[in-house]
């Protein structure tokens, strides 16, 4: 039987009546946690990959340096990925690359932006669009890119804190006739805003939830309003720095770790979070194939 691929994984979740949540993670590790905790699938956020590698989002990560951790991420994990492509990296022909590198990587669906190049995060302010037009050419270019059809191609608009909410719906209606798989319009609070998204477009519509930026809605809430797969983009980024800052913090001040023990992992979950078992079982398994060899030689 041909296997499925990630895109129509993905497809079928978006599809189904329960809500989907998709945790954000940047690495191989935070992957697995999100998988491990039963999720089923994950997002990728160019801001946790960005404050990764100690810069802000501000557009600077080029599309090699996002592949390469989005290829690290799929490869972590046996559910879909999403990935956050920003604005596409560039022209044209740095979108068209983009899609095709990122489906090479193993991720399910990306997201495009209607910002220019280089971007801003959604949390700033200062952000700008470009035109519908544009944007539009930008999706058409990201479908022609991808060989797999089931490979999403999801069309966000940041239109909402610059345009207002009517301006936010026409873009993301507009996207959607252009081709696109899905939309997201950010920076969307109140409930009354979600409804009426939800009821103007035909398409699959995502939201994200991002922790003491607005108020969160529970997912069955939000599936329930119409938003079939749910973003948390930067929990697990804000949960990390909260707990390193402190466990520095104390040890600055006490000069010891003591106080952090029973709120830290130990080594041995670490390696067992890290699937070490695995490499154990294939090295006995090296071993018992050079002892059969050693004893057909033998007779």
């Amino acid at each position: 039987m041909p296997q499925i691929s990630m895109g129509a994984r993905l497809r079928a979740l978006i599809q189904s009546s329960a809500p989907v949540i998709a945790p954000g993670c940047y690495d191989g590790i935070t992957a697995r946690f999100v998988e491990q905790a039963g999720f089923s699938a994950a997002y990728m956020s160019g801001l946790c990959v960005a404050a990764a590698r100690g810069l802000p989002d501000v557009g600077v990560l080029g599309i090699d340096v996002m592949v390469d951790h989005a290829r690290v991420i799929a490869r972590s994990i046996d559910i879909p990925l999403i990935v956050d492509a920003d604005s596409g990296y560039g022209g044209a022909y740095n979108v068209y690359e983009a899609v095709r590198e990122f489906e090479r990587s193993g991720a399910a669906a990306l997201h495009l932006e209607d910002q220019p190049f280089p971007k801003r995060c959604a949390a700033m302010s200062g952000k700008k669009l470009i035109g519908t037009d544009e944007m539009i050419a930008r999706i058409r270019v990201a479908l022609d890119a991808r060989t797999d059809p089931e490979f999403m191609i999801i069309a966000r608009t940041d239109a909402f804190a610059v345009e207002g909410l009517d301006a936010a719906i026409a873009r993301a209606s507009a996207y959607e006739k252009a081709g696109a798989d899905a939309t997201i319009i950010m920076s969307v609070a109140a409930e009354a805003d979600m409804k009426r998204i939800t009821a103007a477009l035909e398409k699959p519509t995502i939201v994200m939830m991002v922790e003491g930026l607005r108020p969160l809605v529970p997912a069955a809430r939000l599936r329930d309003i119409g938003y079939p797969l749910v973003v948390y983009p930067v929990s697990l980024l804000q949960a990390q720095v909260h707990a390193q800052k402190t466990m520095l913090q104390a040890l600055s001040e006490e000069g010891t770790t003591q106080a952090s023990l029973g709120k830290t992992a130990t080594l041995d979950q670490i390696a067992e979070y890290l699937d070490l078992p695995k490499s154990t079982r294939i090295d006995d398994q090296f071993a018992r194939y050079q002892a059969e060899a050693a004893e057909r030689q033998e007779h």
